[in-house]
This record gives structure tokens, C-alpha cells and sequence, in this order.
């Protein structure tokens, strides 16, 4: 009997260890999505303590500073994230050796190793990344190999579907070498299924599920639900406020999202200084946007002061060398055209203002381009009927056809807003009378609004034919941005 009763209380101890060992980690995690990494680390340091073995706790250690690393830009946040990634890999393994089946820890590993990848990405270690990526992907797979129904598994190779698609073709031979392959569509549908079915890894899954509706589809509405989600749970997030107010941004909710912004400065999370500086940045862009000139100039200088690396350096040069002509500092305005050529070029944005900046560099910009670039405010301000009844008078005006493209499109897109269907189509058909030297993306981008305009009135069959040829011609500046808008369409077609 008493033999009995000591294997009993041994049971009952290891099991209260086990659930004493979860609880700790339960509530590290919360504490991590909260930001409050201090909490999250002593927690976590806890767990491993009480199950040394288990790679779970060094999982998450290696996890939170993964993140700190990406938000700070701090090196030795990196060395610390390659050490427990390093001891949880290691424990990984060992558990693997005794049960090459464990579905679990095959699902950790694809987790560990995604993070691994991310890391060796953002240290300039492109082809370590892409076999790292590869390795994750096999681990996802080999658990759903041994129960399709582990559903986490899809959310996994979902992210990979979806973010490989964005690699710069400079990496394409890094892809090709490695056998890794993208489908934003099928990775859309792993997320989903992850996002209804999985238990393990809801709040990453909800917030790539944000972005790809965002970023993939250009449906800010279906992103939004997804972002309120997780911000009603973690409101002081800095993360997940700052891509909605980027969600919010698309939308052309400026207010809304100036606000989210302002609230990550109030919030100021020194562990994640990225952030803050970044939203710095997009409120330049919203007073820019609001034909606030001073206020934008005042906030990009911020962004361009607290920097860490030369991201959005040149399309923030680039908006304060049009502040400044806007406000009639011509002086100014040159000095930072050429400071706009000194960013990121493997960004987009930064390589758009290097090439505006060089077309615009010797003489500055003429009365046409302000001209222009005010009614682009407008429109990304959702001041359609200001930009109607503006360029609708005085596009015929416009002498140089690169200028005359976009102010076309503007005034198409913007009567598609009014409901103005058939003048959206002949502006949008005028855009094909002329020849383009820097604003090639006009001709797909009036392709894909004829194809919406017919979308919107029931000609379904005509839409298809213009989405199609609109997707074709996309091979120029803001191919992303006009490809989402396609596939935003598309989907509805085919829905």
C-alpha cells in the first residue's frame, strides 16, 4: 500500500511539473505579444529550469530575441538568438533520435528553423537562409506526413508560400538552388486552414493573414478584421499597430492610421526602436499625403535622424526635396534630391526616388510635377472630387506625357470612386495614345481599371480580358501594388 502511494504522489508530481512547466510558458508568451520582454525572458528562464531537456523554453528565449534583434537592429541581440537557437536545436534533435514520429517537435523544428532563416536573411546570409527555409518547410511537411490533421503544420508552409513570392530577383538563383517554391494562392488557403483549425500558433497565423490580405489582395477590409483581433488582445503591440495603420494607409484612412502611429511614439518600446522610427516615417507620409509640407518635413528629418540602415533613406529624401518645392525652397529641394539617390536600392521605393530624383536633379521640379504630385496627394488623401474636378480641366494641359500618364490614371481611378464608370474608361484608354520614358506602370495599371470599371457593371468577360492583359503589361514600377489590386478583382471573378 505505501509502495502504492509513493508511485502515486510520483505520477501526480510529474505531472503537475509538466503542467507547472506549460503555465510558465503560457504565460511567457503572453507577456512576449504584450512586449513586455523583461517578463517574458525570467518566465521562460523558469520553464527551463524546471525540464532543462525540453528545447521548449530555449524555443521561445531564441524566439524573443529574434524579434528584439529585427527591432532593434542590435548584433548582440543576433548572438544571443544564434546561442538558445543553437541549445534548442540541439534538444530538438536528441528528442527526434528517440522518435523520429514526434509531430510535435517536427513542427518545432520547422518553426525553429523559419526562424533561423529570418535571422540569417536580415546578417546578409542570403543561401544560409534559403536552406534553413528549405529545411522548415521539410519539417512541416514530414508532420503533416504523419497526421494530416496537425493543422499548425499548414500555417507554416502557408508563410512560406506567401513571403517567397517577394524574394528580389537578385535571390532567385538562392530559390532555384535550393528547390524552395511560392504560391501566394495556396499559401492563403494553408493559413485559413491553420487560422480555423490550428491550436498552437493562432496569433502568428492571424497576423500573416493580415498582411497577406493586405499586401496579396488588397482587401484592407478582410486585413482590418484580422488586425482588431489581435490588437483587442494586445493593444500596446507595436507590431501589429504598425501594420494596420499600414492597412489603414492603403485604405486611405489617414486619420485612423495617424493615430495607430501616434500611439506607437506614445507606447515607445526602446527594445523595439525600429518601429518608432519607422513610424516616423509614415506620418511624414501622411502629412506629405495631406499637403501638410512642414509638418511631413519635420517628421522624414526624425525618420532620417533615428535610422539605423538606409531603408526608405531615399524616398524620404525624395519627399523632402518635394516639400521643399511645394513651399518654394528650391535650394533645399535640390540638396535632397541628391541625398534621395543614397538609399536602399534593393527597396522599391528607395529605388523610385533615385530614379525620379535623377530625373529631376538639375532643374528641379516644374510647375506640371507639383502639380501632378498634389493631385496624387489628393487621391491618396481620398479627395477624389478635388482631383476629378482639377484634372479633368487641365490634364490636356500637361505637357510632358509621363506627367500626363499618371494625372490620366489618377482621374480614371478617381471617377471609378465617384461612380463615374464611363469617363474612368476613356481616360483610361487615353493613356495608351502616348509613349512613356519613366512612367511605363501607367499602361498596365489603365489596363487593370477598364477591367475594374467592367467588373463593377456586370461584364464579367470583359473584365477578365482587361485583368489579364493588365497582368501581362505589369513588369514596371509599383508591380506589387498594381498586382494586388488584380488579384483583388480576380478573386471576387472567380468567387
Amino acid at each position: 500500500m505505501i509502495k502504492k502511494i509513493v508511485f502515486l504522489l510520483f505520477i501526480f508530481s510529474g505531472l503537475f511539473a509538466q503542467s507547472n512547466f506549460n503555465a510558465l510558458l503560457s504565460r511567457g508568451v503572453n507577456s512576449a505579444y504584450n512586449l513586455d520582454f523583461t517578463n517574458a525572458e525570467q518566465l521562460f528562464h523558469k520553464a527551463i529550469e524546471l525540464d532543462p531537456d525540453s528545447p521548449l523554453g530555449f524555443y521561445h528565449v531564441a524566439q524573443l530575441h529574434i524579434w528584439i534583434y529585427l527591432g532593434s537592429k542590435d548584433p548582440g541581440e543576433y548572438l544571443i538568438f544564434l546561442k538558445y537557437s543553437d541549445m534548442a536545436l540541439e534538444r530538438i534533435k536528441k528528442s527526434l533520435d528517440k522518435n523520429p514520429k514526434d509531430e510535435l517537435m517536427l513542427y518545432y523544428l520547422g518553426n525553429l528553423r523559419t526562424l533561423r532563416a529570418l535571422a540569417f536573411a536580415m546578417n546578409d546570409s542570403a543561401l544560409d537562409a534559403f536552406w534553413e527555409a528549405k529545411n522548415a518547410r521539410n519539417s512541416f511537411e514530414e508532420a503533416l506526413d504523419i497526421n494530416p490533421e496537425f493543422y499548425d503544420a499548414f500555417g507554416g508552409i502557408g508563410v512560406f508560400d506567401y513571403s517567397l513570392t517577394y524574394i528580389p530577383g537578385m535571390f532567385r538563383w538562392a530559390i532555384n538552388l535550393t528547390g524552395l517554391s511560392s504560391d501566394p494562392s495556396r499559401g492563403l488557403k494553408y493559413l485559413l486552414t491553420s487560422y480555423k483549425k490550428g491550436k498552437l500558433n493562432k496569433i502568428e497565423t492571424t497576423y500573416h493573414l493580415s498582411r497577406i490580405y493586405t499586401e496579396y489582395l488588397a482587401d484592407y477590409d478582410s486585413a482590418s478584421v484580422y488586425l482588431r483581433e489581435l490588437l483587442s488582445k494586445y493593444p500596446k503591440n507595436t507590431l501589429f499597430l504598425y501594420q494596420n495603420a499600414l492597412t489603414l494607409m492603403k485604405d486611405k484612412e489617414l486619420d485612423k492610421a495617424e493615430s495607430e502611429l501616434n500611439k506607437i511614439l506614445r507606447i515607445d518600446n526602446k527594445k523595439l526602436s525600429v518601429l518608432n522610427s519607422l513610424a516616423r516615417y509614415r506620418l511624414g507620409e501622411i502629412h506629405f499625403a495631406k499637403n501638410q509640407f512642414q509638418k511631413s518635413i519635420n517628421e522624414f528629418k526624425v525618420f532620417l535622424e533615428k535610422s539605423k540602415d538606409f531603408d526608405f533613406v531615399g524616398m524620404a529624401n525624395f519627399k523632402i526635396a518635394l516639400a521643399y518645392a511645394f513651399l518654394g525652397n528650391k535650394e533645399e529641394s535640390i540638396k535632397h534630391l541628391i541625398d534621395a539617390k543614397s538609399g536602399n536600392l534593393d527597396l522599391f521605393e528607395d529605388s523610385y526616388a533615385k530614379n525620379r530624383a535623377e530625373k529631376y536633379n538639375d532643374n528641379g521640379f516644374s510647375e506640371d510635377a507639383l502639380f501632378v504630385f498634389k493631385m496624387n496627394n489628393y487621391f491618396e488623401n481620398g479627395k477624389y472630387k478635388i482631383v476629378y474636378d482639377s484634372l479633368a480641366a487641365e490634364f490636356k494641359n500637361i505637357k510632358e506625357n509621363d506627367l500626363k500618364g499618371v494625372a490620366l490614371v489618377l482621374l480614371s481611378e478617381s471617377c471609378i470612386n465617384l461612380k463615374k464608370l464611363p469617363e474612368a474608361v476613356s481616360y483610361a484608354e487615353l493613356v495608351n495614345s502616348n509613349d512613356y520614358s519613366h512612367e511605363k506602370w501607367v499602361r498596365p495599371y489603365a489596363k487593370y481599371l477598364i477591367g475594374r470599371a467592367n467588373f463593377i457593371v456586370g461584364e464579367e468577360k470583359s473584365a477578365t480580358k482587361f485583368l489579364d492583359d493588365a497582368e501581362d503589361l505589369n513588369n514596371y514600377d509599383f508591380k506589387e501594388k498594381i498586382q494586388s489590386q488584380i488579384n483583388n478583382i480576380k478573386r471576387k471573378l472567380n468567387n
